[in-house]
């Protein structure tokens, strides 16, 4: 399959929600101290790998930041307010802090997901884990039985409905909760100016090629970033293979009509993830241009 085409560019009047992370500043964090690495942990985003990554290379300087429960979005302000209390924190990682950054000395990371893999991954790890909210729907059903639920839900279900968009955009303050929000073409347009603007996006099915860019970007802004292409918290019952075999086995699960239905309850995450691909591959061909001959990633 070919490179994803390019997405059309922001319309006229929509700001950036945050400048370039590197491009254009004074490398230098809060008080004049070294950047600040701040990792947006999108769920079942690798985010376990990252926060390992940070905690090994930054010790006791690596904390969390969330909300009282896990809808309690945080804004940048909130995040800003967090570390200005905490000057030693030199890491980040939130599953609930929203973009824009809260300073521009923040070197973001952050990763995208195919959204039919990431849905099944979310499903595997809810149904484990009794802490999560929507545990007792996925643990009472198939596969097939939690998508219909989260298809058809209010309670939970955006969880696997365009929810990239929804995490990397303002859709997440625009309702009381944003377990009641839905991703728009706007908001699409917000995260792809978000992510360009940074200039790269993890993925999780290049998660090697994506650790190696992330330290060559931010190795010499961050003193001790080790970004070592290790996985943490994957399931057991989690299968390795290509992208298009496990893809095939969502539908086999899912079967034509679900499996469509799913799709276009993520096709604003699927234009997101595609856009993040050629992302990485134009960051990698910039930084590594030894590598441009490289196939890109096995297009999903």
């Amino acid at each position: 399959m070919a490179e994803p085409a390019p997405l059309p560019p922001p319309a006229a009047g929509r700001p950036a929600q945050a400048a370039s992370a590197t491009n254009g500043m004074d490398p230098q964090g809060p008080a004049g101290g070294p950047p600040l690495i701040l990792h947006y942990h999108i769920f079942k985003n690798a985010g376990s790998s990252v926060d390992a990554v940070l905690r090994s290379s930054f010790g006791g300087a690596w904390t969390g930041f969330e909300g009282t429960n896990a809808h309690d979005v945080q804004s940048a302000g909130d995040i800003a307010r967090f570390l200005a209390a905490h000057p030693e924190v030199r890491a980040l990682s939130t599953h609930l802090g929203r973009p824009p950054l809260p300073h521009a000395a923040c070197l973001p990371i952050a990763f995208l997901r195919h959204p039919l893999l990431r849905a099944r991954s979310v499903y595997e790890f809810v149904r484990h884990d009794p802490a999560q909210p929507d545990h007792g729907a996925a643990a009472r059903d198939s596969f097939s039985g939690y998508v219909r639920w989260a298809l058809a839900s209010n309670d939970g279900g955006i969880v696997i409905r365009n929810y990239q968009v929804v995490h990397l955009s303002t859709a997440s303050f625009r309702c009381p909760s944003i377990l009641e929000t839905e991703a728009t073409e706007h908001d699409l347009d917000e995260a792809c100016t978000l992510l360009a603007g940074w200039g790269m996006v993890g993925i999780v099915e290049e998660f090697a090629r994506s650790a190696a860019l992330f330290q060559h970007r931010y190795g010499p802004l961050a003193p001790g970033l080790d970004f070592q292409p290790v996985w943490h918290n994957r399931l057991a019952t989690v299968r390795t293979a290509p992208v298009t075999e496990l893809l095939e086995e969502v539908h086999d699960a899912l079967g034509d009509e679900l499996l469509a239905r799913l799709q276009a309850a993520n096709a604003l995450d699927m234009r997101l993830y595609e856009f993040g691909r050629r992302l990485l591959t134009e960051a990698e061909s910039t930084a590594f241009p030894e590598r441009s001959a490289i196939s890109p990633a096995d297009p999903a």
